[in-house]
Formats: structure tokens, sequence, C-alpha cells
């Protein structure tokens, strides 16, 4: 362990790997004089082992919600062992490993973070003393020299920093050129004042479309007696609204020279900014297009990595399930749709312009399905009146007006005869209405660092119930949008990605 100043600590530990073995190595670290031997407090870290994730990554290109953690960077996410190309069970790594462990993602450079209180043992901490152990498991793959690191930031009550600590990174040379995970740890002393410690997790990428930077089995305890923390959703300030309407738009960027936001071929979209609030750090899941539809319908990708609603059935919840169990109504609408439950492709309709075709109770009850998926047509006529208004809307353009076919202009063309539907309507003139307006997927299909996947996002409400002409840099995703839902309408998640989602919180009026 080196000492780098008043509450600065780095550690790392050192073995021969073979090829033939790559045993799993122990870290032992020397407790600074003074500290305490015994470590007395349970695990602070939440979630170190990823196993709350909803779902494990189908390929590691997929962003997530990661209960527990912030997402400060990138689109970090979990991987479940044994996955082809991925570390094993039999893998070098913790012995009591779950299913399931942290990866860097399919957008370059990733960070995630948590902050954990120690304010209970503030009085313990002020005297001196009271010891930390920082300690994790990290990898990567191969030859491969993708890598992550954990660092704990100690906070006083006011936010200042007060010192660190770090794991340091497991290099390709360290796991001897082999794919797996070692330990790291490293010891110390907390700072006095300390009342709060930032973990942080930096993943590094070098090559190839996934950072194969891996963590797992994250532990940070001190050496007093503090309370076992608990899984907790992070606070949201969405209201309540009577009607959500939702429309994807498609491959387009936030910004830039294929991007949304100060565009002059989009000028009626720009023209809504100043009605409500623009997100400025929207990111879409992954490429191509329907496992981000499913994403927001369904709160996560169950396995989906393509576009094949003809092929693939998912037995699975969605967002109109939700609906129904509250209480209350959905539709579908989708452009040049021929009649109710139309699942043949024809013309620039495609029946995947809408993600519910992909779920089993869909194509298994034609009635249902005729009830819920309708022409866009129908929605002019069912907006006529409030009470013939569904709860939650999902209208789609077809595949020319939806950018993807015909370009901005023409999506921008089609937004501004169909959105007037909705904010001239009952619902939005007399009733709590909200609408989001976001895009699939970013403008090119590719993973990397040069790839961020960020799209634009833009949301109004009816009655002033979203700022006018705000720009929001607090950062979403589409289970983040799902999760803004849920609580506008009143609905129970689906998954833990929409249930332990951030939504932003800043677009509403007194917040």
């Amino acid at each position: 362990m080196r000492h780098n100043g008043v509450g600065n600590y780095r550690s790392k530990s050192f073995a021969i790997v073979t090829a033939a073995t790559l045993a799993v190595l122990g870290v032992s670290a020397v407790t600074p004089t003074g500290a305490h031997a015994a470590v007395t407090s349970p695990n602070l870290i939440v979630d170190g082992d990823a196993e709350a994730v909803a779902q494990c990554s189908p390929k590691g290109l997929d962003g997530m919600t990661l209960p527990g953690w912030n997402i400060g960077k990138g689109e970090p996410n979990a991987v479940c062992y044994g996955q082809s190309g991925w570390p094993s069970a039999s893998s070098p790594g913790p012995s009591n490993r779950g299913s399931k462990f942290f990866a860097g993602g399919g957008t370059g450079n990733a960070e995630m973070d948590q902050t954990v209180s120690v304010s209970a043992a503030g009085a313990a901490i002020d005297q001196g003393g009271v010891s930390f152990d920082l300690n994790g498991w990290l990898g990567g793959f191969g030859a491969q020299d993708d890598r992550v690191n954990m660092t704990a930031i100690f906070l006083s009550a006011s936010g200042s920093q007060l010192g660190s600590a770090e794991c340091d990174d497991v290099s390709s040379i360290d796991r001897g050129l082999q794919t797996g995970l070692l330990q790291r740890d490293t010891k110390g002393t907390l700072p006095k004042g300390t009342r709060a410690v930032k973990i942080q997790l930096n993943f590094s990428w070098t090559d190839g479309d996934t950072n194969d930077g891996y963590a797992d089995d994250l532990s940070f305890t001190i050496g007093a007696a503090l309370p076992a923390p608990g899984l907790s959703a992070p606070a949201s300030a969405v209201p309540g609204y009577d009607h959500v309407f939702v429309v994807y738009m498609e491959n387009q960027d936030y910004d830039g020279l294929t991007g949304i936001i100060g565009n002059p071929l989009a000028p009626y979209i720009n023209g809504l900014r100043p009605q409500g609030a623009t997100l400025s750090q929207s990111y879409a899941t992954t490429h191509p297009s329907d496992p981000n539809y499913v994403a927001l319908a369904a709160g996560g990708l169950y396995g989906l990595v393509d576009n094949s609603v003809g092929a693939t059935t998912l037995d699975a919840r969605h967002i109109g399930n939700r609906v129904d169990a509250a209480g209350k109504t959905w539709k579908g609408y989708a452009e040049d749709a021929n009649g109710n439950c139309d699942q043949a492709a024809h013309g620039q309709y495609y029946p995947d312009d809408l993600p519910f075709l992909y779920f089993k109770n869909m194509k298994s009850d034609p009635s249902y399905c005729a009830a819920h998926l309708q022409p866009l047509t129908q929605m002019t006529t069912d907006l006529t009146s409030a009470a013939t208004t569904p709860n939650f809307v999902w209208f789609a353009a077809n595949e020319c007006h939806n950018m993807e076919g015909c370009g901005v202009a023409s999506g921008d063309s089609w937004l501004s005869t169909t959105l007037p539907t909705i904010l001239n309507s009952p619902a939005w003139k007399q009733q709590r209405s909200l609408l989001i307006l976001t895009w699939d997927e970013g403008a090119t299909k590719s993973f990397g660092p040069l790839f961020s996947n960020r799209v634009p996002t833009i949301v109004l409400g009816s009655q002033n119930s979203v700022k006018s002409g705000y720009t929001s840099s607090q950062r979403t995703d589409q289970y983040g949008l799902l999760r803004t839902i849920d609580i506008a309408l009143g609905l129970q998640p689906l998954t833990n990605n929409d249930g332990y989602a951030a939504t932003v919180n800043d677009i509403w009026p007194g917040h």
C-alpha cells in the first residue's frame, strides 16, 4: 500500500499467474497503525454483485438499469457467466459468484457509482482510527486490455472530498492473458469528518465493440457498527397524469450533422422545444431498432438482438398489461395499418412500427389484439372526446415518415400534421396529459466510443405541467422513460429495469 497524502490510499495485489492454472489470487494489505483490526459493518455497497439486474445482456452491447448504482458515463451493464465469449462459471473469479457480473457495455469508456452513508458512525469516525476495507474482483478478456478500477472517495457532510482509496485495475498481463477476474483489496483509516463514501467504477475501453472490463463481488466495510443498506428506487418527482402519449421516431442523433436539435430540416420539432422540456442526456438501449422498442414496452430485451417480429414471440408482460391491471385503457395506433391487429408488412407499413406484435398475448388473442392495435386514423376519432381517449397511447409513423426511410424533413412534416390531433384534443385541453417524443436509436448502428447512442427526447405537458423552454442535463434512457410512464399513470413496474430506473426530475415545475 502507498499512502499518497491524508486520507489517500492505493494498493494493488501482485502475483505470478501461469497460463495453465491461472490460480485464484488472494490479496492482503497492511492495515495502517492505529486502525481498528476488526471490521464490524456489513457490506455497505448495494448490489455489488449485479444480481439485482433484471436481465443479463445478450451480447454485452445494451444499456440497462443497474439497481443501486448511478450511471455517470457510457452504458455499463451486466452479463451472465457462461455466455459465449465471456467468463464462465469456471473462469478465475470469486468462489461464491452468482450468475452475473458487471461489464463496460457497448459505447466505450463507462462509469458507475453509488454513495454510501456512514453518518451513523460519525462520532467514532471523528475520534479517528475507524478502518475501512475496499475489496472487489476485477478483470477482463484474454489478451485484450480493457479494464476497470474501483475507487472510494471520502466525503464530508458538505460533500467536500477528504481523501480517497483505490483498488487498482487488472491488466491482461496480470491475468496471464486469460479471461477472468482477480481480487483487489485496499485497507486504511477513514479520514476524520467522513460522512459518506462514493464508490466509483471506471471501465476503460481499448478495442472492439464491447468494453471488456469486468467487476464482481464488490465490497466496502468499515470498523464500526452500521445497518445493512437496502435496495431502493431513486427518488422521483414525476407527477400523475390522466393520459400519456408516446411516439418513437427513428435513427437520428441528438444534434450535429445527423441530429435533430438545431437541424433546419426539423423546424416543427425545434419549434416544440419552447413549449416543453428537452432531455439533452437521453440514451437509447442498443442497436438495431426493435430491441429499443421492446425495452420501452416491456422493461427488458428478453434476448432480442435483431428486427424479427415475424419470427420472434416474447412470452413476457408489456406495458399494456400493466395498464389493464390498473383498470385503465390503452391503444397503439400505426400509420397505414390495414385494419386492426395488422400483422403483415405492406407498402410503408411494418408490423414492428409498434412493439406489441412481439408479444405472445397479442399474437395468440386476436380479439384482444384488435381492440388495442388500430390504424392511426382511429386515433383522430378516439381523441374527439376525453372519455374515449385511452390513458396510454403509443402511436407510430410508417417507415417513410418515421425518418428512417425518407429523412428528417419528411418526419418533421408528419409530426406537424399529427401532433395537433393530440395537442388540440379535449384530453389535452381539459385534463392532465403528457407527450413524450423520442427516437429509437442514434443515426449509426455501430458500437464503441464514437457512437454514444444519444437521442433527442422532448417532453410536453398540458396545463403547464412541464417546464417550458427548459433543457435538462439529467441522464435518462428508455427504462427511465418507462418508469416515468409508470409513475405518471400509477402503474406497477414490469422489471427491475423500470422499477429502479432514475427519472428526469428537474423538468417538472417546482423542481
